[in-house]
């Protein structure tokens, strides 16, 4: 293959599989000052090098260092945030002196409930029963040579009203290309 289809194929942001590789990206903090392991990476020596594989490697180091980042950020959130199984202090729901509870209160057993705080990490959900916290509108097809779906449009609804005034205008300056990272977090 050459560079340019291998630059081509490749996403500009890390994907899940290079987030969580711990052979790719080391796991917690990693220092230079922690000289008990040491990270391979692709060496830069530029003497035999042509100006495309320079690029190229440069773009595979771009990215190990954006997954470290963002798999670093995500992780501090998702500590932050706590995440629990939710539970009433009874170990079966059903088993209630022997008879059904209420069925809207059983749903809620073994959810997940999120019992700290982040700044920049927000639960997705609706107040109102129809509305879903997260639902994709529209895919587009992949445009002709492409295996990626050209456009996708998805809804979020964020509840902000538990949130400070400062908090919640920051969350309403997104624009249209910043960029945002949906988690799925399960307890059990």
């Amino acid at each position: 293959q050459s560079d340019a289809s291998v630059l081509s194929a490749a996403p500009i942001f890390p994907t899940e599989e290079l987030l969580w590789d711990p052979h790719s990206v080391p796991p917690g903090n990693f220092s230079l000052a922690s000289n008990v392991q040491s990270l391979s990476l692709p060496k830069l020596n530029a003497r035999f090098l042509s100006a495309g594989d320079y690029l190229l490697r440069n773009f595979h180091l771009f990215r190990l260092e954006c997954a470290y980042e963002i798999r670093g950020d995500i992780v501090d959130v998702v500590k932050r945030m706590r995440p629990a199984l939710k539970q009433d202090g009874y170990t079966d729901p059903n088993d209630y002196y022997g008879g059904q509870e209420d069925t809207a209160h059983q749903d809620d057993f073994g959810k997940t409930e999120f019992q700290g705080w982040a700044r920049m990490g927000l639960q997705l959900k609706s107040n109102k029963e129809d509305k879903q916290g997260f639902r994709i509108i529209r895919v587009d097809p992949p445009r002709l040579g492409q295996r990626f779906p050209s456009n996708v449009v998805a809804e979020l609804v964020l509840d902000l009203y538990h949130c400070a005034t400062s908090l919640a205008s920051e969350w309403d300056e997104l624009r249209e290309f910043d960029n945002l990272f949906l988690v799925a977090v399960d307890a059990t």
